[in-house]
């Protein structure tokens, strides 16, 4: 290594080495020899060998005459791939040739490239080779398929850059592009685009493209096609779609700045889709073209009433139908129409994904493309039949009304009305069940995403045993003015009443515990009612000691039979439908046997309910029961089995 003020730095190097590692790749032998000076970098060679795998390049670099000559061999795709960052998954090896001249500033390079044993998107492609030119800041390429008649791909065209440290620009910035491709070739289009792939099937598209391409490489500001493409069973996939679409048939005609789709159908999730329309190139139609009222128009079966199973992951699974227009542009789509939901599962958020979506995307840089993924532009959702609202395990509703969409499905900005019918609310040990003469209903707006308002009403009975207590007589300063509470075995069960709980819930879905607020008839405190929602599965547990069999069963029963119970009750408007597990005494009453009960509860107003009870495995006679509440303290209660035992009950209670 030297300086000198009139040379500058002059540097020879020489390095050799064996067995190095990049990440996952191995390589060989490394080998870096040359030397810099006077502002030329000229290496002899530097050289990456690994098995048969080859990149070498002897030559000098920079001033106004370098020269060089690039060869690679076998060189793993892959791992250019992951140096420069493709979002592309394409794996091969690719072999190539290239001559460099010119200078630092207007740098020529021209040679040959081969793709071989590759691979895209998981799918085998035949061996490509091209060859290119780049000079005075335009690339010239001309590529095709070798030794394929059937999977055919040619590619040539004329693109103008100018990397930012070159002195020259292209002469124009006019852009040609003809492309010829049929079956397997037209999985390589991946290349220019990940929203669309190719997967199979038979394909002819043959077209030419002609347009100006902006300097700055951002996007084409002229964009003209002629041409056609022409599908035969073909199957794609696609960002925006779930699973693929399949058996896809038809032709689409390139027409200069616009794409004529002349109907294609395809099959997608076991029901029938068809296109039909006109989508514009580059720039969007006028008001005043024939052709924007023909816009491409995708609708399930031939008119939008065929369903389709539609499922997109933790959003939407279901059955859909209805017709969808696609405006905008091929490059900038934006999708609109309306649809219909049907016997399917609307699925919100959990507690930790409460940030709005679109606070996340925001944080996201986009990359600068050509094609801009599709935009939901006011998208019309329907709720038909048997649609339900879920964020497992909280809540389950039946719901209809309709929501207006925009955004993309990264960053969905919906805007309406969800009107809740049916349906519960897992709180604590506890089903509630929808208040059903209450407006109950999901608000969604842009700004909170898929975490809509809830505004509902839930009620629910749960049990309560009053104990009695027992004045000690026996004591020996007399009646205490406030008795003892020391009970006896025989009346420690006490009495059985209902308490009526109310549960409001106001405020996003996704934070349900956090507005939560409880009321009861007869009234209890918010701590009582805890206890009380809580409590049926601590005392199942508390019988454990005296008849294990019978908590086992009611443990069991609550999980197993609230399925059923609830489809029961919503299927006949019942207000209370209960299954349990109870325990049957012989006539003699020396022993007891496990049996199941059924009882069928309906409000007739807020304070006058009716019952009727059944055991179900046991010939016992059906009671029936009336009860009304006059107030918080008063309470009249009839019962009757029809056969002999009927009694009447009037309750006076307070508490202190």
């Amino acid at each position: 290594m030297a300086f000198s003020p009139k040379k500058g730095v002059t540097l020879g190097f020489g390095l050799s080495g064996e067995d190095w590692s990049w990440g996952k790749y191995q390589v060989n032998q490394v080998v870096a020899s040359g030397n810099y000076e006077n502002g030329l970098l000229t290496l002899l060679p530097l050289r990456f060998q690994s098995g048969e795998s080859l990149f070498n390049f002897s030559g000098t670099l920079g001033g106004e005459q370098q020269s060089g000559q690039l060869i690679a061999q076998n060189v793993p795709v892959a791992a250019l791939r992951d140096l420069f960052k493709l979002p592309i998954a394409i794996d091969g090896k690719l072999n190539t040739n290239v001559s460099v001249g010119g200078s630092i500033g207007n740098p020529q390079l021209g040679g040959e490239l081969v793709l071989s044993e590759a691979t895209l998107n998981g799918q085998q492609l035949p061996p490509l080779r091209s060859l290119f030119g780049y000079v005075n800041a335009r690339l010239d390429f001309d590529g095709k398929v070798i030794g394929d008649e059937v999977n055919t791909f040619q590619l040539n065209g004329s693109i103008p850059y100018a990397f930012p440290f070159m002195t020259v620009a292209p002469n124009s910035n006019e852009l040609s592009l003809d492309v010829n491709i049929r079956n397997n070739g037209i999985a390589l289009l991946s290349l220019f685009t990940d929203q669309v792939a190719w997967e199979g099937g038979e394909g002819d598209v043959r077209l030419q493209v002609r347009g100006t391409l902006n300097p700055a490489l951002t996007n084409p500001i002229r964009l003209n096609a002629s041409g056609n493409a022409t599908f035969t069973n073909a199957i794609f996939s696609a960002k925006t779609l779930p699973e693929n679409l399949t058996n896809v048939n038809g032709t689409i005609l390139f027409d200069n700045d616009r794409i004529q789709v002349q109907q294609i159908q395809g099959q997608f999730g076991q029901g029938l889709v068809t296109a039909q329309g006109v989508l514009p190139l580059l720039i969007p139609l006028s008001p005043t073209d024939p052709d924007a009222a023909l816009p491409l128009t995708v609708v399930t079966g031939d008119d939008g009433s065929d369903k389709i199973s539609l499922e997109l992951e933790e959003r939407y699974v279901g059955n859909v139908n209805g017709k969808v227009m696609i405006t905008g542009t091929a490059l900038r789509p934006l999708v609109g129409g309306e649809i219909v939901l049907s016997d399917g599962r609307v699925i919100l958020p959990s507690d930790d994904s409460t940030t709005p979506v679109a606070v996340a995307a925001a944080a996201t840089p986009s990359t600068p493309s050509f094609f801009i993924p599709p935009q939901f532009n006011n998208l019309k959702i329907n709720l038909g039949d048997r649609v339900r609202v879920t964020s497992d395990p909280i809540l389950s509703f039946v719901a209809n009304g309709s929501l207006i969409v925009n955004g993309t499905l990264d960053d969905l900005s919906p805007d309406g009305t969800i009107y809740l019918r049916q349906g519960q609310v897992n709180l604590f040990a506890t089903q509630f069940n929808l208040l059903r003469d209450y407006d109950n209903r999901a608000v969604f707006s842009p700004a909170r995403g898929l975490d809509p308002y809830v505004d509902v009403r839930l009620v629910t009975s749960v049990p309560e045993v009053v104990r009695a207590p027992v004045a000690n007589n026996s004591s020996l300063f007399g009646v205490a003015e406030l008795a003892d509470t020391t009970t006896s075995p025989s009346t420690d069960y006490g009495s059985l009443q209902t308490i009526r709980v109310q549960a409001s819930v106001t405020g996003p879905a996704s934070q349900i515990s956090n507005n939560l607020e409880l009321t009861s008839s007869p009234s209890r405190t918010e701590t009582e009612l805890v206890a009380l929602i809580g409590g049926n599965f601590v005392s199942s547990i508390g019988q454990a000691a005296d008849n294990p069999t019978l908590a086992l069963a009611s443990v069991a029963g609550s999980t197993l039979l609230s399925g059923l119970q609830n489809l029961i009750s919503e299927a006949t408007g019942l207000t209370d439908f209960r299954l349990f597990p109870t325990s049957i005494s012989s006539e003699n009453a020396r022993s007891s046997t496990l049996g199941l009960a059924a009882e069928l509860g309906l409000d007739i107003t807020n304070n006058v309910s009716a019952s009727v009870l059944q055991i179900l495995t046991a010939e016992e006679p059906t009671r029936f029961s009336l009860r009304y509440r006059i107030n918080d303290q008063l309470l009249l209660r009839g019962s009757s089995n029809l056969n002999g035992d009927s009694r009447a009950v009037l309750e006076y209670q307070t508490r202190f």
